[in-house]
């Protein structure tokens, strides 16, 4: 069995705080809270600690620098953004495997969410500094108008556990073009890969208190979000977390707040489709990063005549997929635990709430704790491993707790529609409206059902999981408060101002 020391080569410690351009870790009145990875939890990093104290320091510092980085310039702006990229670049190998350990996720798949970091980046300046590019409009006898885009000033960045760096990266980044000061608020579950991100922000030169990184757990992030010195929050989140944000702000409307929220993503399967291809799309975006991301997918909705062969397609490619320990070689795993022992406790309480509505279990999941696989013959260490969860249900009901309620976790349900009305209704029923993908048909019908679905990102023959930096990322209804990421994170992290002259 691989060990902790022979990943990482050299031994880690936690740094603490980094504020205005030194790192701080508080020696008293401290909170400390252990961190162990969930793909072992017999691997216990080191501890983190931080203070409420920092809180005020980390902002006053943030503010003081706000008006120096908006006056140096796009063009210094970019330089010193594109000097952040090549930094990461140098450190990925490490991010990356402190983001395997921290989050239980297969090292493909966080070697994968490092790189994203620089196209990120480079999608931010190459395309979508366009959007927010100033306008001169010509109004005759009124004179001239001129559109310009001016910086919000300190804004908070708060991260999630799943995508720790990838997701609030793009804000981070925006921000900072935008002539912003930033502070980044990680989860409490990704220290030490937040640590190292922050080294490589500190390498590449943006001066005290550009950027800034808080340490902490969700205490820290609400007296983050109550500092009426911030003026803006961007949260990646749950929806109920957002609900408690959007509180605590409520006070105070002039103040930016973007909320990534929750999802219950949905496909709909129709005649027309390559079944076999579907099947494995479906496995996919159902499964992949144990079904922990926003854009997983847990319903599908199938055209009556298709359910049982697909279904049987998908029971047996789901029969097939490795699960093992992140940095496992042979064979190297598609997916790993989930991320806490919290999450593996919701996702066996769905799995039996389907049960009792009624649900029928194609694949009833079960826990690997210590076990091995039918693909997998060595003993998994012990840390939160459980296997797939496929159900079908008899027909769309928008008030079952396991049809509508997120799981986060590798469960996936199907259910027959008579038709594509029925279909998009049992979508719409849902509360959240992150992704949707839609499978068959031709492109005529792709667009009149992409018309009346209530979503933000629609695919047609895709998976939901993998966007696309170059495009806007957002949801609708309860995942989202209409301020998309991906390429126009840029307009979130911006604000307008009208200049008028004769």
């Amino acid at each position: 069995m691989v060990s902790l020391e022979g990943i990482l080569k050299t031994q880690i410690q936690f740094k603490g705080s980094f504020i205005e351009g030194e790192w701080h870790k508080p020696e008293r009145n401290s909170v400390t809270w252990e961190v162990t990875s969930p793909a072992n939890i017999d691997w216990v990093l080191p501890s983190p600690s931080f203070n409420f104290d920092l809180v005020p320091k980390a902002v006053g510092a943030g503010r003081a620098a706000k008006t120096n980085w908006a006056r140096l310039g796009l063009h210094q702006r970019v330089e010193k953004v594109r000097s952040f990229s090549l930094e990461i670049a140098k450190r990925a190998d490490l991010i990356s495997k402190l983001l395997s350990l921290e989050t239980g996720k297969p090292l493909s798949e966080s070697l994968a969410e490092t790189d994203l970091l620089r196209s990120k980046t480079e999608s931010l300046i190459t395309e979508g500094l366009k959007f927010v590019s100033s306008q001169v409009l010509d109004l005759g006898s009124q004179g001239r108008g001129e559109i310009h885009y001016r910086p919000k000033g300190l804004v908070v960045v708060i991260g999630p556990m799943n995508l720790a760096l990838s997701l609030p990266h793009g804000f981070i980044t925006a921000a900072l073009l935008s002539g912003n000061t930033v502070i980044f608020k990680p989860s409490e579950k990704t220290p030490l890969s937040a640590q190292v991100y922050a080294e490589a922000a500190e390498a590449a030169g943006f001066g005290p208190g550009v950027f800034q990184l808080l340490q902490g757990g969700p205490e820290m992030g609400s007296r983050l979000v109550r500092d009426t010195d911030v003026d803006g929050v961007v949260a990646t989140c749950t929806f109920d977390v957002g609900t408690s944000i959007q509180k605590e702000m409520s006070q105070h409307p002039q103040r930016l707040l973007a909320l990534h929220m929750g999802a219950k993503n949905a496909a709909i399967v129709w005649s027309g489709t390559q079944l076999d291809t579907c099947a494995e799309t479906l496995v996919r975006s159902a499964f992949m990063t144990t079904g922990q991301r926003c854009t997983a997918l847990p319903r599908v909705y199938v055209e009556k005549s298709l359910i049982q062969p697909l279904v049987q397609k998908v029971h047996a490619a789901a029969k097939e997929l490795t699960i093992s320990h992140p940095f496992d070689e042979d064979p190297r795993p598609f997916m790993g635990p989930l991320m806490s022992s919290a999450l593996k406790e919701r996702f066996f309480r769905y799995t039996a709430i389907a049960e009792g509505e009624g649900a029928e279990v194609v694949m009833r999941s079960k826990s690997l704790d210590g076990q091995g696989t039918r693909l997998n013959r060595k003993p998994l260490p012990l840390g939160y491993y459980v296997t797939p969860s496929i159900h079908v249900v008899e027909k769309p009901n928008p008030k079952s707790a396991y049809q509508n309620h997120e799981i986060f976790g590798p469960d996936l349900f199907f259910c027959p529609i008579e038709s594509l009305e029925e279909g998009i209704s049992a979508v719409n029923s849902c509360g959240y409206g992150l992704a949707f993908s839609f499978f068959g048909g031709n492109e005529q019908i792709f667009h009149q059902v992409a018309n009346e679905i209530e979503s933000g990102l629609v695919y047609w023959n895709r998976g939901t999981v993998g966007s696309l930096s170059r495009l806007p990322f957002g949801g609708w209804k309860k995942s989202g408060n209409h301020r998309p990421g991906g390429i126009f994170s840029l307009l979130t992290m911006a604000q307008v101002q009208t200049r008028i002259s004769l």
